[in-house]
């Protein structure tokens, strides 16, 4: 009997967290296998583990010096063992994967083959066709997204005088809270962030990944046709799973496309995230854009800022109640994905002016690729799913172009 995506999730957890025996006890409900068998195979998935996820297992001793030379003649063979089992177990659990994405679709997907050749052969998913191409504005007015600062005026004060003003509040509480804010005072938020972008340094040390320069500008239909985004720098994201995403500058917008092989439901929680500025300000998270599973995109910013005046009075205040995001915080950011190709794709551009990024001078990015969450027998949510991960809040990579 195969295991289900749940059983295996259920069981990876309880070897990460060291409860061999509840790992056994799952795995014999789930297969009806005897106690010898389940010990066997759990001790085999915890080899696999420790390969695949060594972070947690950092407190035990995984030292090869310490195996002794009278075993050394067997060391090949047990490093063929373990081999072999990590194929077997990781066809075992992409199958549970794919098991679990084939019950939840409204539509029989063919198994994913990883090889290039082998998934030209597979029946593609269908798709509405490529989406409309996104024209970027010809002319971009500065003035449109920044303003001057007077002396006493940083991201910090403004901040608090815009989260205080009745307009914004009546915005906040209203249906146009995530459409693009033009204010005077978000300019000037905006200016204030970019100028303290345009002086930070990466710490002495870190890696630095340079973003290809290309007067090509690569078309925003979602689509990654043959040879667009040739010229721009590549980083896998997943390596399983060889999720790739791509990045470009022709020093006025920075191009965005990411490749997801292994997604493949057309009406599953797609989506690529894109996160800016991590560090820069105590109090401000990040910016980040949200590209979904068609056209557009959404940008948000997080922060710190709580609210420090009266208690809301209806539902719509409840933002009052946590941390300040802002949504609609870049009017010059584009987005589009779709299916063409036979699983996920999406491309974006947002302008490096309006978003504070600066050629030649270092600047934090994250991503993040979602599918659909993974759930239990109810169907009820049990935990986000990731296709690709680049990074995180707390150690971004670095980036410049």
């Amino acid at each position: 009997m195969k295991l289900t995506a749940l059983q295996t999730y259920n069981i990876e957890k309880a070897l990460t967290k060291g409860k061999t025996i509840e790992a056994i006890r799952i795995y014999r409900e789930a297969t009806g296998c005897s106690l010898v068998e389940a010990k066997t195979e759990i001790d085999r998935l915890k080899a696999v583990l420790k390969v695949q996820k060594p972070w947690y297992f950092k407190d035990e001793n995984l030292d090869a010096k310490s195996v002794s030379e009278e075993h050394a003649p067997n060391k090949a063979l047990r490093m063929s063992t373990v081999f072999f089992v990590f194929i077997v177990v990781d066809l075992i659990i992409f199958a549970g994967l794919m098991y679990f994405k084939v019950f939840d679709s409204d539509a029989a997907l063919a198994p994913v083959a990883r090889s290039s050749s082998a998934q030209a052969l597979l029946p593609q998913a269908k798709s509405k066709g490529r989406a409309k191409r996104i024209e970027l504005p010809s002319v971009v007015d500065a003035s449109s997204y920044s303003a001057n600062l007077a002396p006493d005026e940083n991201f910090k004060s403004l901040y608090k005088n815009k989260i205080n003003s009745a307009v914004y509040i009546r915005r906040k509480s209203s249906s146009a809270s995530s459409s693009y804010d033009d204010s005077l005072l978000e300019r000037k938020i905006k200016s204030a962030r970019s100028l303290l972008a345009a002086q930070r340094s990466a710490p002495a040390g870190q890696p630095i990944n340079s973003i290809a320069r290309s007067a090509k500008r690569p078309e925003l239909d979602g689509v990654m046709s043959d040879g667009e985004w040739s010229e721009a720098s590549q980083i896998v994201v997943d390596d399983a799973l060889q999720s790739r995403l791509y990045l470009q500058s022709d020093g006025e917008w920075l191009f965005i496309a990411c490749d997801v092989p292994e997604e493949r439901s057309a009406k599953g929680y797609d989506q690529c995230r894109i996160y800016f500025h991590a560090g820069l300000l105590a109090k401000l998270v990040n910016e980040r854009i949200h590209i979904g599973r068609s056209a557009g995109l959404t940008s948000i910013r997080q922060t710190q800022f709580k609210w420090q005046g009266e208690a809301p009075k209806t539902n719509d205040e409840r933002w009052k109640k946590y941390s300040i995001s802002d949504w609609g915080v870049y009017q010059y950011a584009y987005g589009s994905s779709s299916m063409v190709s036979g699983h996920r794709q999406y491309e974006a551009a947002i302008h490096l002016g309006e978003a504070g990024l600066h050629a030649g001078v270092p600047f934090t990015l994250y991503a993040e690729i979602e599918t659909d969450p993974l759930k239990d027998e109810q169907g009820k949510f049990v935990e986000r799913r990731y296709l690709g991960e680049l990074g995180s809040r707390s150690s971004p990579v670095w980036m410049v172009f």
